[in-house]
């Protein structure tokens, strides 16, 4: 994970390392800066956060030779991003109004496996399986820092959410505190998907690979049964993130594949996923949206499906 503008030499070691509360843990007053622009009364509390937020939205630099390969390069993902923390440097009160924005705004990215990442990640993390990526970057978090993470992005093969999101979401490696959850598969991490093999994605299942048992299972929900959600199912899994709201999944392809994977996303639609006393994550209302981009002479379809929390 790429992560934040820091400052480039430090001259003195954070106060955690330290053994330092942070800034925001000690009682010490700030200076209420009313000679400045945005404490002096003449921009609204609700102003000023907005423009505090848009300082600290993470951003991806113009630098061509940063760029990822075509491989790895999609929409919104060209390159390392970065945060403007020095920002929190500016003075006391600036800080106590926005340590807590980098990792709430923040998108934190996954790849897996992670070979299918980013330059280095797949060295570095060379385990297909698992979540030695989640539990590294993670690490490097204060439990103040935790506690903040609302939004989680995996982009995943079909063999990784099948067999190991549900290990993910019970062994803790994603905080506790995620309310938002993107996951794309995309063109290449279908099944077998150079063999041109059939779209098959099943939350319900540990695993979707078995064509008879997802085309018993398709049928099955055409006539209106309910279908059990497996323990070791990844849509069963979410439950285990306490704090999560939304779930959103991007479903990509090469274009001459479109109708083919359309049907398999409408199925989608008409999932529940069980939050247990929560309630369930739903699509009610929300539909999908279709969307196409170009990489080199090749050109994709993404269809996008939203699920929200509706309380029982």
């Amino acid at each position: 994970m790429h992560r934040g503008r820091r400052s480039a030499r430090r001259a003195h070691a954070p106060p955690s390392e330290l053994g330092l509360p942070p800034i925001h843990e000690r009682s010490i007053a700030a200076d209420p800066q009313a000679a400045s622009p945005l404490y002096n009364g003449f921009i609204p509390p609700e102003i000023r956060n907005t423009i505090f937020a848009a300082i600290l939205t993470e951003y991806t630099p113009s630098d061509p030779s940063r760029e990822y390969p075509l491989s790895v390069r999609r929409p919104g993902y060209t390159g390392p991003r970065t945060t403007n923390v020095a920002f929190l440097l500016t003075c006391r009160r600036i800080y106590l109004e926005t340590y807590h924005l980098p990792p709430q705004l923040a998108e934190h990215v996954f790849w897996h496996a992670p070979s299918t990442g980013p330059p280095g990640l797949g060295d570095q993390f060379p385990d297909i399986h698992g979540s030695a990526h989640e539990a590294d970057y993670f690490a490097r978090f204060t439990p103040w820092q935790l506690s903040f993470v609302r939004e989680v992005k995996l982009f995943t093969q079909m063999y990784w959410l099948d067999d190991d999101f549900a290990n993910v979401c019970a062994g803790g490696d994603v905080p506790a505190s995620v309310e938002r959850l993107k996951i794309t598969v995309r063109r290449g991490d279908w099944w077998y998907n150079e063999r041109h093999h059939p779209f098959t994605v099943n939350p319900h299942r540990g695993r979707s690979l078995d064509l008879a048992e997802y085309n018993r299972d398709v049928a099955r929900e055409a006539r209106g049964e309910t279908i059990p959600w497996a323990a070791n199912g990844w849509g069963g899994a979410l439950q285990r993130l306490p704090a999560l709201k939304e779930l959103e999944m991007e479903f990509e392809t090469s274009v001459d594949r479109q109708q083919e994977l359309e049907k398999v996303v409408e199925r989608a639609l008409r999932w529940k996923f069980p939050m247990g006393k929560r309630g369930m994550l739903s699509n009610k209302g929300l539909g999908m949206e279709s969307s196409k981009w170009q990489s080199g002479s090749e050109s994709f379809c993404v269809f996008t499906v939203k699920w929200q929390l509706l309380q029982p």
